[in-house]
């Protein structure tokens, strides 16, 4: 059984594995009308979904990281559970072109579907949601079209207000994001000055990633919104104020699971 801020007492809201500022958030969350479920860690958030989702639901995916950093993907196929994931890699054999419509096709089944699962930018101590989005289809997907959503965040992804959610968002995700993706794995090419510059520029580049921001005040009206709060770093964000060991666990292991479009 999870466990949400309702669930627990004043001494386990306050006990180990769970800082104020973890405890606020969820708090927050509660008030919003959203269900935030505390996981210690991976194996405890990958159990938590599990639970969420029935076996026979078909669920939708948002690109990433911090999913793929739990793993729960490859626990849904075991059991038998239909995933929809338009950001499978490439199969060698498959020709650039013919990836691209498959993608496509993945992505339209996937906005409508039962269940969607994905990663978000930001959350805010005060319990709202943020985000940035190239196509749209990751963030519509949180509040529109599935019965029910569940959000992935770890520890490293809440900030204080809307202000440093954005500064967040435009000065560390963003441009580190697309430097990792191209320069680094290489990826696809973005002629944005980001990847040259490792600085949001508010460009106005055809390669612009950041076209859509959202902020998620409350429950969406037609759609369940579950944010699993793992007390682990998990994606990509920190503040620059943190031990630069820290800072590079965070970007390193994002190498290792983040999606390389082609």
């Amino acid at each position: 059984m999870y466990k949400t801020m309702g669930d627990l007492k004043s001494s386990e809201r306050n006990g180990i594995g769970m800082d104020q500022q973890i405890a606020k958030a969820l708090s927050s969350l509660h008030a919003r009308k959203m269900k935030g479920i505390f996981a210690e860690d991976e194996q405890e958030a990958n159990r938590q979904i599990l639970d969420l989702i029935p076996a026979d639901a078909v669920v939708g995916i948002g690109d990433s990281t911090s999913m793929r950093q739990l793993g729960i993907l490859d626990l849904l196929r075991e059991r038998g559970t239909k995933i929809l994931n338009p950001f499978e890699p490439k199969p060698k054999e498959m020709e650039i072109l013919d990836y691209g419509r498959e993608r496509a096709g993945i992505m339209r089944e996937a906005a409508l579907c039962a269940v969607f699962l994905t990663g978000t930018n930001a959350l805010t101590e005060d319990g709202r949601l943020v985000n940035v989005d190239a196509v749209g289809n990751r963030v519509a997907g949180m509040f529109w079209g599935h019965p029910l959503s569940i959000l992935v965040v770890g520890r490293n992804k809440i900030v204080r207000d809307l202000d440093e959610a954005f500064e967040r968002i435009r000065k560390t995700i963003a441009p580190t994001h697309f430097h990792i993706r191209t320069s680094e794995l290489g990826g696809k090419r973005r002629a944005t000055p980001c990847v040259a510059t490792g600085k949001c520029n508010d460009c106005r580049s055809e390669d612009r990633g950041c076209n859509i921001f959202t902020i998620i005040e409350g429950k969406p009206a037609q759609t369940a919104l579950h944010v699993i709060l793992v007390n682990r770093d998990l994606g990509l964000g920190w503040d620059p104020s943190w031990p630069e060991e820290r800072i590079t666990g965070i970007v390193e292991r994002y190498k290792k699971f983040v999606w390389i479009p082609v």
